[in-house]
């Protein structure tokens, strides 16, 4: 604890690699653009290594500055949960997370229990859904499918990367490890959704012939999911949502084929609710149970 550099200094650094600007650093901490650049100057000095680079532009950090940033975010949010229950210790705040269905019941449910028992005082609401309206009017954070970028009221984090689109069914369901007299069950997609691909579009991407196949009928995630696990067809699924089944046995690849598609799992948090306590710590929960399970960036 002796070393440690002076912690104004470390927000200070904080919130400049957080905002890219002196400036906006300096409004947010509410003191002066000069402080700020004064306490990143001391950080530097105090350490040994330069964080930052100056232009006329701004600010843009080193590749040192880029490493040290990567574990700020994560402590401060714990610093902010663990004073926050000792100012409340018996209050309950609720967190409304939407989430899409099959990620839900496929990999947030059967995890969840461990954020609840590192933060009880957060009272966890799972709203499953796909529109992408429910994100900023019913949410404190969600978790969506697709492409997404920073706006002027979200903050948007990629969970998942190099997704795949390949066949699952039940071990039993597939004797012969391929598609031939399989019944093919379809995603009935919403907007959300919109660039799931269809079964002819997958089967046309990887040169198979559909015509030993039955084309079934097109559910919603949730009848789709309890067809598949009943023995009642395939069903095409990416590779985050299919990876505690096959690990476990669950669900079986009746092929080797895969599709790379470009959307993936992303976390969206709206700027106003970004600092709130259970926010941060659900992040960080999240991000490490992501880690756990099958690493950022597979």
């Amino acid at each position: 604890m002796t070393n440690l550099p002076s912690l104004n200094a470390l927000r200070a650094f904080d919130a400049v690699a957080r905002l890219n600007s002196v400036s906006a650093a300096a409004a947010e901490l509410s003191v002066t653009p000069s402080a700020v650049s004064r306490q990143i100057s001391n950080l530097e000095e105090d350490i040994g290594i330069a964080l930052v680079t100056r232009d006329g532009r701004g600010v843009r950090l080193t590749d040192d500055g880029r490493r040290l940033e990567g574990g700020l975010g994560d402590v401060f949010a714990q610093i902010a949960a663990a004073v926050d229950r000792l100012r409340q210790p018996t209050n309950v705040h609720s967190l409304r997370i939407v989430v899409p269905p099959m990620l839900a019941s496929r990999w947030l449910i059967p995890r969840l229990d461990r954020f609840v028992q590192q933060y009880p005082e957060a009272n966890v609401i799972l709203i499953d859904s796909e529109e992408e309206r429910e994100i900023t009017t019913r949410a404190d954070c969600a978790i969506a499918w697709g492409r997404f970028e920073d706006s002027a009221t979200m903050v948007a984090e990629q969970l998942s990367h190099s997704e795949r689109l390949f066949p699952v069914c039940r071990p039993s369901a597939s004797r012969t490890l391929d598609l031939k007299g399989m019944t093919l069950l379809e995603l009935e997609t919403t907007s959300y959704a919109a660039n799931w691909l269809d079964w002819h579009a997958f089967t046309t991407a990887i040169g198979l012939d559909l015509s030993d196949c039955v084309i079934g009928p097109r559910l919603t995630a949730a009848p789709l999911l309890d067809a598949v696990q009943r023995g009642k067809g395939a069903m095409l699924i990416c590779t985050s949502l299919a990876h505690d089944d096959i690990a476990e046995g669950r669900l079986v690849r009746p092929i080797d084929e895969a599709v790379p598609i470009d959307d993936t799992f992303w976390l969206l948090i709206p700027r106003n609710e970004r600092h709130r306590p259970e926010v941060a710590a659900f992040r960080s929960w999240l991000l490490k149970e992501i880690a756990a399970s099958f690493g950022r960036g597979d």
